[in-house]
């Protein structure tokens, strides 16, 4: 059975306190859509840890934010 795209998650980096999305030139945006999105968990989180980024969450949405999970990547 193939994966539905209503169900799939996009895998973004979120920054805990100012709650916007890391995008694909290093900026932040409050525009989930724009944000870099992942293949992996654990693609997110490497990135996370290897620039050094603080206080961010690894986010997997999927088009309802009442639906997001979050996992703490970095302190």
């Amino acid at each position: 059975m193939g994966e539905d795209a209503k169900t799939r998650a996009s895998i973004v980096l979120q920054n805990r306190q100012s709650l916007l999305y890391l995008t694909a030139d290093g900026k932040w945006t409050d525009d989930v859509a724009k944000a870099t999105k992942f293949n992996h968990v654990t693609d997110a989180s490497s990135f996370a840890v290897k620039s050094k980024l603080s206080l961010i969450d690894i986010v997997m949405t999927f088009g309802d934010p009442q639906y997001d999970v979050r996992l703490r990547a970095s302190g």
